[in-house]
Parts: C-alpha cells; structure tokens; sequence
C-alpha cells in the first residue's frame, strides 16, 4: 500500500529532469521516448523541452501533490496540450501582465513518429491515465488527475481564434499590447 507522500513507482524508464523554482518550470535534462501501443505511436521530447509537471491547484496539494501523479504522465500529457495532439510543433506562451503582455512563439523539443492522425483531447488524457496506471499512481489520484484534465484541460486545448495574431518572436525586445 502506498503511503500519502510515498513518491510513486515506475513500471517504465523514468524522466530525468530538473526544476527551476523561480519559473516553475520542469526541464527535460535528456531525451525521452515513450511508445503508444493504443496508437502505435512513439512520443520522443527532446532534451530541453519544459513543462510545468501537474497543474493542481494549491488548495489540493494536502490531497495530491504535484509530483504525485508520477513525472513522466504529466510530461507526455503537457507536450499533448502544447502540440495539440502532435498537430503542431510550436505553442503561444503568454509572458507579462496586462497591457504589457505579450505572446511569444515558442518551439517544442519533442515529435511522434508513426503518426497517423493527431490524437484527440480525449486520447491525450486516456493516454494520462494509461500512463499514470503503469507508473502505479494509486487508483484515487488516477481519478482526481483525470476528472481534472477533462474537466478543465478543454480551456487549453481550444485553439485560439487569434492565435496567429499578435506573435513575438523569442528574439523579439518590443512589448505587444494584445
């Protein structure tokens, strides 16, 4: 039985990562591959590619912390979202507040090979609860992960009807007010 901060075991090789608190941002510190059998697709996120690990809500970290729906699901989970089920091979972040804000193009350091079609929103969380299940998250954290990726990961997955507008490239000084 798994005790509430036990951290979690892995049935598949683990991430190497590492963690910038500052930005609260996960790095991917070698490539990492993970094979599909639903799909029969082979993720592969390069070294370098970032992600922000489990997006839980402070208020329920006494119940499920980050870390505890394992790395690698939520790894393989965030790089769904930012390439929208391997359609694309880029993302809009937003940096700044208010009328500084700005939205910057940014690449993602990973592909699917064998792709047929892109995955769905639906097939991208599935394969979160596959993953989760082989890593041997409990079955509880499992629900409360997933309830959570179909309950609110559509407000990240809709693409924006004005995502093209407005773009800065990474290299870009100028402040953008859209």
């Amino acid at each position: 039985m798994q005790t509430p901060n036990e951290p979690v075991k892995s049935n598949f090789p683990r991430a190497k990562v590492s963690y910038n608190p500052q930005n609260n941002i996960w790095t991917l510190e070698e490539e990492y591959c993970y094979f599909d059998e639903i799909k029969q697709s082979k993720l592969v996120l390069d070294k370098g590619f970032e992600f922000d690990l489990s997006s839980i809500p402070r208020v329920f970290w006494r119940m499920v912390a980050i870390h505890e729906l394992s790395i690698e699901a939520p790894l393989i989970h965030d790089f769904m979202y930012m390439s929208k089920g391997g359609e694309r091979n880029h993302y809009f972040e937003k940096k700044g507040m208010f009328f500084c804000r700005k939205k910057i193009l940014k690449k993602i350091f990973g592909s699917i090979e064998s792709l047929e079609k892109p995955y769905s929103r639906k097939e991208a969380d599935d394969l979160f609860w596959t993953m989760m299940d082989e890593a041997g998250v409990s079955n509880w954290r499992k629900w409360f992960g997933y309830i959570g990726v179909r309950l609110f990961g559509g407000l990240h997955w809709k693409p924006k009807k004005d995502d093209d507008k407005g773009i800065i490239d990474i290299d870009d000084k100028c402040l953008s007010f859209n």
